[in-house]
């Protein structure tokens, strides 16, 4: 091989390893229309839950949850993309408590706007938020000029202990974070059985073209009815073992739901989901 060549190849070769390994997308972006995007999480690359960003005349607004530094990179990579208007607010749709690794490295310069609850779970945390917060109860709406707002509710109690919405009028379309899983059983560790039921029958009703789920693709209302049948015949078996005397050791043995046995996490969630609902099930009878 001819001897500059060779030195060539080497210098390529070094120049390649010593560069940073390429960064893996977090997530997988729909546009859907009139400067609304859905970031659908892609298993494995650091997000665990679908978010959205929608382009507003002056700044970005997004939200999601489950937000960890390589899904606040994700976002943070996407977003300039396709708008250079930067993002100003980040919607924080719920926290779980004991994760001081999750929902605390916004960056400078994003005000995240939450509900209360969600406030208080943070602070809980060993870890503190070092960001400013905007927390409210019941409702907030922002204008995002040109005849386009986000409108943020306050559902209470369900997948977490302060829910939220994101509900964008013109477009017709609702952000629910983890309320709503499609094409899978969800996560209920720290759900609320009753009230959740009741957040879900309230989406129904708001007759919505798009919904952007916490989990599985962009979808219709179709997908809050069909989570809802799931989730009355996972709480109705579970409930009709209760009123039958049975241990939680027991129905966690004997508990099967073969219609829906094919959704995602079943195998995965319905241990968690099994000691949850168990919970707050008999407390709902004691009371």
């Amino acid at each position: 091989m001819n001897y500059m060549l060779k030195i060539l190849l080497i210098l390529c070769a070094s120049l390649l390893f010593s560069l940073p390994p390429a960064a893996h997308a977090a997530y997988r972006v729909e546009d859907l229309g009139d400067g609304l995007y859905a970031a659908l999480a892609i298993d494995g690359e650091g997000a665990s839950s679908n978010a959205f960003f929608v382009v507003g005349e002056s700044y970005v607004v997004a939200g999601g949850a489950h937000m960890t530094r390589a899904a606040i990179a994700g976002l943070l990579n996407i977003i300039p993309k396709v708008t250079s208007k930067p993002l100003r607010y980040f919607v924080l749709p719920h926290h779980h408590r004991g994760f001081s690794y999750i929902d605390f490295d916004f960056p400078a310069g994003v005000d995240v706007i939450m509900t209360w609850q969600t406030r208080e779970a943070l602070r809980s945390e060993v870890r503190q938020p070092e960001y400013p917060i905007l927390f409210f109860s019941e409702g907030l709406t922002l204008d995002l000029g040109k005849n386009s707002t986000v409108v943020i509710t306050e559902v209470g109690r369900g997948h977490s202990e302060g829910d939220l919405l994101v509900y964008l009028p013109e477009r017709k379309t609702l952000f629910t974070s983890d309320l709503l899983y499609v094409n899978s059983v969800g996560y209920l560790g720290d759900g609320y059985m009753r009230e959740w039921i009741t957040a879900l029958e309230f989406i129904e009703q708001l007759q919505v073209k798009k919904i952007i789920p916490g989990h599985g693709p962009v979808s219709k209302e179709q997908a809050v009815t069909d989570f809802i049948k799931y989730f009355k015949s996972f709480l109705s078996k579970l409930l009709a073992a209760i009123e039958q005397g049975k241990t939680l050791e027991e129905i966690r043995q004997e508990f099967a739901l073969p219609r829906y046995r094919q959704l995602e996490g079943y195998e995965r969630f319905m241990e968690v989901n099994l000691e949850r609902a168990y919970q707050q099930l008999q407390e709902t009878l004691k009371n």
